[in-house]
């Protein structure tokens, strides 16, 4: 490993593709309902079961134990009728891959999901390398889960100079601070997110991160300005059969703008593009998009 480099964490993006069999009214955010279905599926492969989605179990219950892997869950829909596509992520991180195989293989295996209260039919059409948008497994060809070829988050991106970026908040983001939720953000909270998230990763999962850089960014972070904001509680209920009542899901969406050097900071924020910021990733929540100019 090149320790000349900030970070380095591997990961999978596994992109799936589900037909619509019968018209099906569907929350507005599936991130609850595709993690459970994914893992009703993964089920009856008891070993990567346990490692992608019981690895708090394994780590003695500790409530804060970064888990392996992220749905990304697809945009707020709602309704569909027969024949449309519902298409959504699963990424594995670190030593979660050497599951790949056997995730692969139960999804072929399950076919057809139930998603929604009534349970409404869709079925698996295609799985593919999900940034390359390679196929892996198309509905009626021949499984290749060879084709599933680890990526790996780096520094590799960046701009010779940058002073202004906007962040918007695609999903619900959650983080809490003394037991509430923060409902203001600034550039601090935003880096300080990312990189406590990176460093629990790899140092669980596999990868490097370099913390004499984060504690520079830490103090780098101070020279960064919010510009303006434009953020907004999103309400979501969820039902918890294992609490069986109604549970507070709701979190931040919109959008930021900043000023100032962000240059050292664009790495770290690609890479949170991809792995989410915030509390409940598994579920989709933290996901952001920025733009640099």
């Amino acid at each position: 490993m090149d320790r000349n480099m900030h970070f380095s964490i591997p990961y999978l993006p596994l992109r799936l593709r589900l037909e619509c069999c019968e018209a099906a009214s569907l929350p507005q955010y599936l991130g609850s309902a595709l993690h459970g279905v994914l893992g009703w599926t993964l089920l009856s492969h008891r070993q990567a079961y346990q490692y992608i989605y019981e690895n708090r179990r394994l780590g003695g219950a500790a409530q804060d134990i970064v888990n392996p892997y992220i749905i990304d869950p697809p945009g707020f829909h709602g309704q569909y009728k027969p024949g449309d596509e519902l298409c959504f992520q699963i990424i594995l991180i670190g030593e979660a891959m050497k599951y790949s195989g056997e995730l692969i293989r139960a999804l072929i295996e399950g076919g057809t999901f139930g998603l929604g209260a009534e349970r409404k039919k869709f079925v698996l059409t295609e799985i593919m390398q999900g940034k390359q948008m390679t196929d892996i497994w198309k509905k009626g060809q021949m499984s290749l889960p060879e084709r599933a070829q680890p990526e790996t988050l780096t520094e590799d991106e960046t701009l010779p100079e940058c002073s202004h970026c906007s962040i918007a908040l695609r999903t619900p983001l959650r983080i809490r601070r003394k037991g509430a939720l923060v409902m203001d953000l600034d550039f601090p909270a935003i880096i300080r997110n990312i990189t406590r998230r990176m460093s629990e990763l790899t140092a669980r999962y596999g990868g490097f991160v370099n913390q004499e850089e984060i504690q520079r960014l830490q103090e780098l972070t101070l020279k960064v300005q919010r510009t303006s904001s434009g953020l907004y509680l999103c309400k979501i209920d969820r039902y918890s059969s294992r609490h069986e009542e109604k549970m507070d899901w709701s979190g931040l969406m919109g959008a930021m703008t900043f000023e100032g050097d962000l240059v050292p900071f664009i790495p770290w924020l690609n890479a949170a593009e991809v792995l989410h910021i915030g509390r409940n990733v598994t579920l989709g929540y933290g996901k952001i998009d920025v733009i640099f100019c």
